[in-house]
């Protein structure tokens, strides 16, 4: 049974894949997902109007204004936010939710799974399931114990909100989702059919517990942070990189090329363009502190998340004769520059820009645990939640404006248009 963070955090996943689309067999599940949603955008913000909330709800995370006082309810319960009423209306909102605990955790102890109907539980097994990989749609319904019928209700509404897609390959149905890998998706089902998912699931695990590991000392010693590798095991690394479903990223040192190895990017729907950024620059910081503690030229960092966590606690670190090398590539991100001490000897410097530091965050995240963390808030949703009404209202309006479309004329109508134009040349 699904409890706590897990609950929350696939409920929020389903709300943001189907946005605008009603489902009629969903009830409870868009209620746990938007308040999830909610809790996550607020943190740290200042008091907010009622308004401003209730536009960007709608804008930004698909919350209808008929939905929104339930869940600022819901969070009001569970002291997230003070609700500021006046005869019986809310007037505003006053978050406060800690920066230090885990939200979706606070938020998943308020719901529960039981109190979710079959198409709601249904649909958050299959996708817990397909969190770590793409599996056999026989064997879905078998791990699970979910009826067929079922399956192919909750796989369809799954498709519709892009958060399911099924495959055909090698006469079998195989069930991944674009949220968790974004990248040659159709590729990845074909291996978990020739395969089977639990060579796939293990491979990632064991990316994920050493996130940025260089692929040339993997394949030397055909093993990862001290977990050998089967040789099929090996093979299959091997080809995700090249078939380009890790899309490991390659940087280039002073007389070397290394290729560093990170677990899958996620999808569009749990990284946006500004998100994407922050995750690219995260991963590069990951990469060259990599390179200082395995492929080191002379002087080897024994502990790469002490490294990053004095970069963010100082600004800047040590000199020595190999950071014009290592950490390069971070200036042309320009996610710091390097400073020049003497002879052969940089300080790398960190760039204060709010973007970077974040990339920061996440980079000793991905060392720590493994976890992208944060990368669900979307940044404009902020900035747009602590202005006044009239900022969204003007975002609004953009929106509106670039999504009308033409209608294209056809035909007899056409050809009268055409003319007409022609009368008065």
């Amino acid at each position: 049974m699904l409890k706590g963070r897990k609950l929350i955090e696939l409920s929020y996943d389903v709300q943001a894949g189907l946005g605008r689309i009603d489902v009629p067999d969903f009830d409870r599940l868009r209620t746990m997902g938007m308040a999830a949603t909610l809790a996550i955008h607020l943190r740290g913000l200042q008091e907010i109007e009622f308004e401003v909330l209730r536009k960007v709800s709608d804008h930004f995370f698909s919350i209808p204004s008929y939905a929104l006082r339930e869940v600022i309810e819901i969070l009001g319960e569970i002291e997230y936010v003070g609700i500021v009423k006046k005869d019986g209306k809310i007037l505003s909102i006053i978050p406060d939710i800690p920066h230090f605990k885990d939200i979706y955790e606070r938020v998943g102890d308020y719901f529960s799974f039981s109190e979710l109907n079959e198409h709601e539980q249904g649909t958050l097994l299959i996708l817990s399931e397909l969190q770590q990989k793409p599996e056999n749609r026989d064997r879905l319904v078998s791990n699970i114990g979910i009826d067929h019928k079922l399956m192919e209700r909750c796989v369809n509404i799954g498709e519709t909100g892009n958060y399911f897609k099924e495959f055909r390959a090698r006469g079998r149905n195989i069930i991944a989702s674009p949220f968790y890998f974004s990248d040659n998706l159709g590729e990845l089902a074909d291996l978990t059919a020739k395969v089977g998912a639990d060579d796939i699931s293990i491979v990632l695990d064991v990316i994920k517990s050493n996130q940025g590991w260089p692929l040339s000392l993997i394949q030397k010693r055909a093993e990862l942070g001290g977990k050998k590798l089967t040789n099929q095991q090996m093979q299959l690394l091997i080809h995700l990189c090249s078939e380009g479903i890790l899309k490991p990223p390659s940087i280039e040192f002073k007389n070397s090329k290394e290729t560093f190895v990170f677990t899958p990017k996620p999808g569009k729907s749990r990284l946006d363009s500004s998100n994407r950024e922050i995750y690219e620059r995260a991963m590069a910081l990951v990469a060259c502190v990599r390179k200082g503690q395995l492929l080191a030229e002379q002087f080897r960092i024994k502990m790469p998340i002490r490294i990053l966590e004095v970069l963010r606690d100082q600004g800047y670190i040590g000199s020595n004769s190999e950071a014009a090398s290592q950490y390069r590539n971070l200036v042309f991100l320009r996610v710091g520059h390097l400073k020049h001490i003497a002879g052969d000897r940089y300080q790398f410097h960190l760039n204060p820009e709010p973007e970077n530091k974040a990339a920061l965050d996440l980079a000793i995240n991905l060392l720590r645990t493994g976890e992208l963390a944060n990368l669900d808030v979307k940044q404009e949703a902020r900035i747009a939640l602590s202005k006044d009404e009239k900022y969204i209202q003007s975002i609004i309006s953009a929106a509106e404006l670039k999504g009308r479309s033409q209608v294209t004329l056809h035909g007899e109508s056409a050809e009268q248009f055409e003319q007409l134009i022609l009368a008065y040349e």
